[in-house]
């Protein structure tokens, strides 16, 4: 009886593992077939874009492209016309193009999952503009500013590119003067301008562990944001101006020994110094002037007295007041009563 209970429970445990494995085994081309299906809800031109579509198209003239949340497995093509392209949540797996013309492109993070992510401007001056750019050495996310003298603005540039130098978080200005401005590029990430004169300003270099930026042929501008000293290590942050011209606005952030950091095929402008302050102590007094000593044995004029009673003389003494003895004309007697006549008869 214990032997049967052990052989039902046996075959209850393998029919269970079959059907788990049947089942997984089905499910998996459909998971798969479920990860590959595009996912969007993007409006052109004002009308919500049909679904289901692997590549959303614009005009031929200036479009307005607008995403209201993630991007997965689909295309994203202007076509031609300058056109304004704007994804706000996160570019999954999927390719955003700005085709021709002068185009605006603005996206959040890219996120590549099970495939690549990438924003291109294509031909003319474009305006790019994204968040965190990080790959990894697998599955790439990668900015191309392509022709023309593009803008590209984006947050920091993460993850070591894998074999071939794909993947990982990359940054190309192409051909055109381009103006790239980053967050921190680390982490393997790469930024490199392109053919003609570029201005490539990121935020740090290698600041955890390593990052690149190249500045390719023309004559380059390399330096912090908004025309600020780069700070560049204290890990492997490389910098390399390219062929032509180039300059270079940075320093080491490591000194002596300790850099591992490098710059090479740059002129390095030197680091403004700090202006020492003037001393607070005030200037000591000039001596007082010493008058000249009086002529010696010189006696001093007698003062004149003057004659009494006579006036004052200039240069002397004041006249004195009057003695109170003096004589003044006395006033005259009050005249006499008159006698009266007496009182006895005549």
């Amino acid at each position: 009886m214990l032997r049967t209970r052990r052989k039902l429970r046996t075959a209850t445990y393998a029919l269970a593992g079959t059907v788990v494995a049947a089942a997984a085994l089905a499910a998996g081309p459909a998971a798969q077939a479920a990860d590959s299906l595009p996912s969007y809800w993007c409006y052109i031109n004002g009308v919500e874009a049909r679904s289901g579509m692997t590549v959303v198209r614009g005009t031929s003239g200036a479009d307005t492209i607008l995403c209201e949340n993630d991007v997965e497995n689909v295309i994203i093509d202007g076509m031609g016309g300058d056109d304004n392209i704007r994804v706000k949540g996160m570019v999954v797996d999927s390719q955003v193009l700005g085709g021709e013309g002068d185009d605006t492109i603005q996206v959040n993070n890219l996120y590549p999952r099970g495939g690549n992510s990438s924003v291109r401007g294509g031909a003319g001056d474009d305006t790019i503009i994204t968040a965190l750019v990080v790959g990894t050495a697998a599955h790439g996310a990668t900015v191309y500013g392509d022709h023309g003298a593009d803008k590209i603005t984006t947050g920091s540039v993460l993850g070591e590119p894998g074999e071939y130098q794909r993947g990982g978080g990359q940054v190309f200005g192409n051909d055109g003067s381009d103006t790239i401005r980053t967050g921190n590029v680390d982490l393997g990430g790469r930024v490199l301008g392109g053919s003609e004169h570029d201005i490539i300003e990121p935020k740090s270099v290698g600041a955890e562990s390593a990052g690149i930026v190249q500045g390719g042929p023309g004559n380059d501008t390399v330096r912090g944001q908004a025309d600020t000293f780069l700070v560049i290590g204290p890990g492997y942050g490389q910098v390399d101006g390219g062929l032509g011209t180039n300059s270079c606005k940075m320093k080491h952030f490591s000194t002596g020994e300790r850099v591992r950091s490098s710059i090479a095929n740059c002129t390095v402008a030197p680091e403004p110094t700090t202006p020492t302050a003037p001393s607070a102590s005030l200037p000591a007094n000039p001596a007082a002037p010493v008058n000249p000593a009086a002529p010696a044995n010189q006696a001093k004029p007698a003062t004149p007295t003057a004659p009494s009673g006579s006036a004052a003389v200039p240069g002397g003494s004041a006249p004195s007041a009057p003695s109170a003895s003096s004589s003044f004309p006395k006033e005259p007697a009050a005249p006499g009563r008159p006698a009266r006549p007496s009182d006895s008869g005549v």
